[in-house]
């Protein structure tokens, strides 16, 4: 190869200073490009991770329990917790709904928090559910089974969400906590409805399955719990001390025992009088009435021994029909207690269905209840007699009857058909009454009563009852007793379904996200 040609040769291959230059200026920039483009890629896998994050997207799905083997997420334990929590801040005002529930103190002595009440609570619901779920599956339930009420359920939600003009999914975060999705609710919800279904289904099946000799053999050996008790009381509760004297001073401890000691003498006075007086003749009612005491009953009746006052029950039980004793309230004042009686209550109450024409009323300048006028006397006699119309052009029905309370009645019971069960004697106005208790009222049998109140009453209403006698229901005593089995039944079998490893519960790292 001649020397020009290796020269150009040479020229070919390699760059010359200036084009070195510029490859080297080229190389660097693409580094920085493809540097600048690592971090932009790296800004935004972060950026998006945030919003993700700031989206629930983890949280949500964060195991915040376990039962047994099954993870719960925080998407679910909140359906629980929020639940429980809304019930607690808006229902019982026990809660400030704006303070962290870390922050308020459920028992002191405990050292409890509310997120501690509400997380133990929540994780025992979701257990209840899910074993009672899971039982109702094995037992052959499913979904159809509760199907009609979840959509209603649904709809109802969506309605209120509606109102609320909010999305859906932003009403059930208000009711249930960020976290939770339509989803998760509705399946949620699901849950709960067939395990309830199943509960009551094993619940009804329980009880209708004690025989007559099961009732009498529990009555013999638990009759403190079964019998009615009959008596009255009066309480006389000692004046308040006050620990400062006229010109503000605080007095001292002794002085303070001593006027505490002197008011608890004045009430137990009073409380002597009124025991001697009633030994002489003097009737409850009267006494009530003269003597005036803080609290009073006039021959109340309560079921079992249990449901009296711990205060006064021993007493009260060594006494003999009609006699009285004085008993002590620790500090606070005197109780007389008078025993009248103590049975096996055979009476047997009624079920019957109800319709509730009420009769317009109108209110005084001070806002007092004024009786209705002839003209809405008139309008509501109209309309019970149209109701009573389309009864007797049904079939006759106890369901009928309750299709129609739905639709027409004002009473409370119309959503449940009209139906009100236990009803005894003297319970209903005396015109139904009269007629309900009648020796041969019979299934099916209806009538139509004008109902007039004392319009100084705070619960005063006026109008016209349309009655449906259902059915006699088991003697008074037989129903508690029956109850009473029952329950004792459905606590052991639910002790059963519950044991054991299958749904141990737990909570997990999820539940940081709960009441803070």
């Amino acid at each position: 190869m001649s020397a020009s040609r290796e020269k150009k040769q040479r020229q070919t291959v390699a760059p010359s200073d200036k084009n070195s230059k510029a490859y080297s200026e080229q190389a660097a920039y693409k580094r920085k490009v493809r540097t600048y483009t690592a971090i932009g890629v790296v800004v935004a896998i972060l950026i998006a991770a945030l919003i993700t994050w700031n989206s629930g997207f983890f949280q949500r799905r964060a195991t915040a329990a376990t039962i047994g083997d099954t993870k719960v997420s925080v998407s679910e334990l909140g359906y629980y917790y929020y639940n429980i929590r809304y019930m607690y801040a808006y229902y019982y005002g026990a809660v400030d709904p704006n303070t962290p529930d870390n922050e308020q103190m459920y028992d002191e002595e405990e050292g409890k928090t509310y997120r501690d009440f509400f997380l133990e609570s929540a994780l025992s619901q979701a257990q209840n559910d899910k074993a009672l779920y899971d039982a109702a599956v094995e037992a052959g339930y499913s979904k159809s089974d509760i199907q009609e009420d979840l959509d209603e359920r649904i709809d109802s939600t969506k309605s209120a969400a509606k109102t609320s003009a909010v999305s859906y999914k932003a009403y059930i975060q208000s009711m249930y906590g960020q976290y939770i999705t339509p989803s998760v609710y509705e399946d949620l919800e699901a849950r709960s409805l067939l395990a309830t279904k199943y509960y009551n289904d094993v619940y009804t099946d329980t009880k209708e399955s004690f025989t007559e000799t099961d009732l009498e053999d529990y009555y013999n050996e638990h009759k403190d719990d079964a019998d009615t008790f009959k008596y009255s009381y009066l309480y006389f509760k000692a004046d308040k001390v006050e620990e400062t004297d006229d010109e503000g001073n605080t007095l001292s401890n002794d002085e303070i025992s001593k006027l505490k000691e002197e008011a608890m003498a004045a009430a137990k006075t009073k409380a002597d009088e009124a025991l001697a007086a009633y030994q002489e003749g003097t009737d409850v009612a009267k006494l009530i009435s003269e003597t005036s005491p803080s609290n009073s009953a006039d021959h109340t009746t309560v079921v079992g021994a249990s449901s009296l006052s711990s205060i006064y029950k021993d007493k009260l039980l060594e006494l003999e029909k009609d006699q009285g004793a004085v008993v002590e309230n620790t500090d606070a004042g005197y109780y007389v207690v008078i025993f009248h009686d103590r049975y096996q209550d055979k009476t047997t109450p009624a079920t019957i269905r109800d319709i509730l024409i009420k009769a317009e009323t109108t209110t005084d300048e001070d806002g007092n209840t004024e009786a209705p006028t002839q003209e809405a006397w008139d309008a509501a006699k109209a309309k019970a007699e149209e109701v009573m119309a389309k009864w007797e052009e049904s079939d006759k029905t106890a369901e009928a009857f309750g299709k129609l309370a739905e639709e027409y009645s004002a009473s409370s019971t119309a959503s449940n058909g009209g139906v009100t069960t236990g009803v005894k004697s003297g319970t209903l106005s005396d015109d139904r009454n009269s007629w309900l208790f009648e020796e041969e009222r019979a299934t099916g049998d209806v009538t139509m009563v004008q109902h007039q109140d004392n319009p100084d009453s705070t619960s005063a209403y006026f109008g016209y009852h349309i009655t449906y006698f259902q059915e006699w229901e088991e003697e008074s005593w037989k129903q508690t007793v029956r109850s009473a089995l029952t329950t004792d039944a459905m606590t052991d079998w639910s002790d059963e379904l519950l044991g054991g490893d299958a749904y141990a519960t737990a909570l997990a790292d999820g539940a940081k996200y709960f009441g803070y």
